[in-house]
């Protein structure tokens, strides 16, 4: 999982108010449940010192927009009178809460939510293609229609030298039509950055397409089993299954490496607090691995350095770095991954509920390179 957009959240400084709330909408009386629940959470975050600025932002973001639909939940997170983050959760929290700490707590959204992942779409068959694009969590748009050469895509049965001939024609005519299409998808992936490319219509047209595309597409192509003509909302439904399996082998994937790197000599893989912190001081970490039920009571100290964190005081002035404050271990882990660059996979609970090998706190990273001795 990408977390440049946590970098881009906690740049400033805090605190921060972080909200988890039940937004569901499935009773009679849901609008003034919710508006229940809101009031609650608003004098939890008023009692812990936020500024008012900040709640009448979040309450202004609470009360906008459109209901969910059924059950859902939400998470917000406010500083300095700004509503920095808003996002919609597949299921209402396990635990409601309303916090004012220095970093926002934003581990139960990541467990929990499917990872933004953006996608290109294509209904391909004899003629042409449909072209479709997906961004994070939105349904497909279309935005291009490739349509080849009509002139012979339909074979004849018959017999003898010219519908042989003929024969090849259509054949001829499908490789141009696919490869035009297959060029028009490279495109899109390439322009998107997209990190799944989803592909529709019958076995053969799916065929002929994938072994036309470019080595990227080709590599992140997944195939539909339902036909090119389904309509759009059951696309849409068979495109977010799609990114949901995409995300989940790739969690899996990482999984794999690092029960394969756990304790080999070569130490690209490391678990346990203090080893962790050591790997991000470093800034060694390529991916953090973080147990979705890590104990939150677990503080760590950090700086205005994000990498700069540690289990005491005193290791920071070692190090030459001022101790700012004492934070939950999960939000300090975060943070300094997201500033150097890590990626991060939660390991347990929410809905992909992938479990791979125990990690000592529940925590682990693989690494780009060894650590120094005596890091």
């Amino acid at each position: 999982m990408d977390l440049q957009f946590l970098r881009n959240l906690t740049e400033k400084p805090g605190p921060f108010a972080t909200v988890y709330l039940d937004a569901s909408h499935d009773t009679e009386d849901a609008a003034r449940a919710a508006q229940l629940r809101w009031t609650e959470a608003r004098s939890q975050l008023a009692e812990q010192g936020a500024d008012e600025a900040t709640l009448d932002a979040l309450e202004g973001a609470v009360g906008s927009g459109e209901p969910a639909v059924g059950r859902a939940g939400r998470v917000l997170v406010g500083r300095g009178g700004e509503v920095l983050l808003d996002r919609t959760l597949p299921e209402p929290p396990a635990v409601p809460s309303a916090r004012w700490e220095p970093l926002p707590g934003l581990l139960p959204m990541l467990v929990d939510q499917p990872e933004p992942v953006s996608a290109v779409i294509v209904r391909i068959d004899e003629t042409g293609g449909e072209i479709f694009a997906a961004g994070p969590g939105a349904e497909p748009v279309p935005v291009e229609d490739v349509e080849g050469s009509e002139y012979l895509v339909h074979k004849v049965r018959a017999g003898g030298w010219s519908h042989l001939n003929m024969q090849e024609r259509v054949e001829e005519s499908w490789r141009r039509n696919t490869a035009e299409v297959a060029e028009r998808v490279d495109r899109h992936v390439a322009a998107t950055g997209a990190r799944l490319l989803v592909i529709a219509g019958d076995p053969r047209s799916r065929s002929r397409l994938r072994d036309a595309l470019g080595e990227r597409a080709a590599g992140m192509a997944v195939e539909l089993d339902h036909s090119g003509g389904a309509d759009a909302d059951v696309l849409a439904a068979a495109v977010a299954e799609a990114v949901q399996d995409a995300v989940t082998d790739d969690r899996r994937a990482v999984l794999e490496r690092y029960d394969q790197a756990a304790g080999r000599p070569d130490g690209l893989a490391v678990d346990g607090i203090e080893r962790v912190l050591a790997a991000l001081r470093a800034e060694a970490v390529d991916t953090l691995l973080v147990d979705g039920a890590v104990d939150r009571d677990t503080e760590v100290w950090i700086s205005e350095v994000p990498t700069r964190l540690a289990t005491s005081e005193d290791d920071l002035r070692a190090i030459g770095t001022d101790p700012t404050e004492r934070v939950p271990v999960d939000a300090a882990l975060l943070r300094a991954a997201a500033c150097s660059g890590a990626a991060f996979v939660p390991v347990g609970g929410g809905r992909t509920g992938l479990v791979g090998r125990p990690m000592a706190d529940g925590v682990a990273a693989l690494l780009r390179y060894p650590l120094p001795s005596g890091a």
